[in-house]
């Protein structure tokens, strides 16, 4: 029955993950910056060392995506949807393995109602079915969280892995370094208490298979740094410790430069909150989120109480605080800091699910009422065009082929400019999705100035066109 019932989910995550995948799939600018990185690299041979640039410009992301994007685009002839075929199938992957990992370390119960609640997240389903950096970091927490608990449970190579999973995660994404303080916190725990698994850190072998593991990972970035003054590996390290010792009171080197605020951070984490939990109503999914952390917390005092510390729980609970409380110190709203949170969210959803169908009598309307969250959850993704059609997703790719084929068919065979206007604009990736797109129907824009200069502005309303002519350019 079991066996029925994870294949089933799996066949719903697949369903929702590559439903009209080629009609609406985000493709945003900067996904368009990785196509053509990914481009450039199958058809010059040079490549990339990096990825695209942090919020802070003077550090980018790891190369990894480009590499991985480059492999899809080769195999699907550079059709952008094969991008989003590649992490969709990620996230199929993703939710048999948070079942799989749910069943080990928790129960099977618990682990059949993680996959459910996953497969079926609106956000984590937007998530994957974008062809980004992102994409990936989810599966890559989801491993790192499973790895550290079996390294704390006699795990023999569980180091040097564990390095390997945190530099891979910096590569795809340099905020989840905020996910390195747990690994912290654990080594001080593990050093004032003498366990076995603080000892065979310092063996040679480990220290040194670790440090390989690290280094391999980190090549690219490493040969990068050498002629560009350390940005990904020293510079990175000296703004860590500055931003920490400003949570401290140390005072801003540029206390001018705007940042974000509680009053700005609030709305746009409910806005996420929203659609990671319950699409249909943001109060319901704050309620939800707190009634569930305030379980774990419960769950945890318990164990606490027979001096249990470190078990299942309290990881998850570490895994679920310390990004938290690293998001609100460094101020920024971007989506990308909150794929590390998909799992152990979920986890801890699901760990109230399974408490409220664990009480007598309870079993029953429990499950009616998880059928009726994933159900209402669906219902409203579909209702809501998969999220997409809006300025802070990006409109799908279906409608930017429209623009882009209107390009093509106005440029009549002459060299054009493409330039962005309006919010956002200000971004150098603004127009290369359609500097993709237009490519690769056959006719992409010229990169010196030309007479043809087409504008493309985007709001919440729409997509908007103008082309001009230049009678300055000779």
């Amino acid at each position: 029955m079991i066996r029925y019932l994870i294949i089933l989910i799996v066949f719903v995550s697949a369903g929702l993950l590559f439903y009209r995948l080629s009609d609406l799939m985000p493709f945003i600018g900067d996904q368009g910056w990785f196509y053509i990185s990914a481009r450039d690299m199958l058809l010059t041979g040079k490549i990339p060392l990096v990825g695209i640039t942090s919020s802070h410009v003077w550090l980018h992301q790891g190369p990894y995506w480009t590499y991985m994007l480059a492999g899809v685009l080769w195999l699907f002839h550079f059709d952008p949807v094969s991008g989003a075929y590649l992490t969709a199938a990620i996230g199929v992957l993703t939710v048999f393995l948070i079942y799989k990992i749910g069943t080990e370390i928790f129960s099977r119960r618990i682990g059949l109602i993680v996959s459910l609640l996953y497969a079926t997240s609106p956000f984590i389903i937007l998530n994957a079915r974008m062809a980004y950096h992102t994409s990936l970091i989810a599966i890559l927490t989801l491993l790192l969280f499973y790895t550290v608990y079996k390294w704390l449970h006699g795990l023999r190579y569980g180091l040097p892995l564990i390095i390997l999973l945190y530099a891979s995660l910096y590569n795809f994404e340099t905020a989840t370094f905020m996910l390195v303080p747990i690994f912290v916190i654990l080594l001080i725990y593990g050093y004032f208490k003498k366990t076995t698994w603080i000892k065979d850190i310092f063996k040679p072998k480990l220290l040194a298979l670790s440090l390989l593991c690290w280094l391999v990972i980190m090549i690219p970035m490493i040969l990068y740094d050498v002629h560009h003054g350390y940005p990904q590996t020293l510079k990175f390290m000296e703004w860590i410790i500055y931003k920490t010792a400003t949570v401290f009171g140390f005072p801003q080197l540029h206390p001018d430069i705007p940042s974000e605020t509680l009053q700005t951070m609030v709305p746009f984490a409910s806005n996420i909150i929203q659609q990671l939990v319950f699409l249909q109503n943001g109060f319901i999914a704050w309620i939800i989120l707190l009634i569930s952390a305030l379980n774990l917390l419960q769950i945890n005092q318990k164990f606490f109480k027979k001096r249990e510390y470190l078990q299942s729980h309290s990881l998850l609970f570490l895994f679920f605080i310390i990004p938290a409380v690293a998001y609100v110190a460094e101020k920024t709203n971007s989506g990308a800091y909150w794929p590390v949170f998909f799992p152990t969210i979920v986890f801890m959803i699901a760990i109230l699910f399974d408490r409220l169908m664990g009480m007598k009598k309870w079993f029953y309307p429990g499950l009616v009422l998880l059928l009726l969250f994933v159900f209402l959850n669906i219902t409203t993704l579909f209702q809501r065009n998969f999220l997409i059609g809006s300025v802070a997703y990006g409109f799908s790719l279906a409608q930017r082929m429209t623009i882009a084929k209107q390009i093509i068919q106005e440029s009549d065979g002459k060299a054009y400019n493409l330039i962005g206007r309006g919010n956002g604009s200000q971004f150098a990736s603004f127009t290369m999705n359609y500097e993709y797109l237009t490519w690769w129907m056959g006719h992409g824009p010229a990169s010196n100035p030309e007479h043809v200069v087409f504008y493309i502005r985007e709001d919440k309303n729409g997509i908007y066109l103008q082309k001009r002519i230049n009678e300055l350019i000779r």
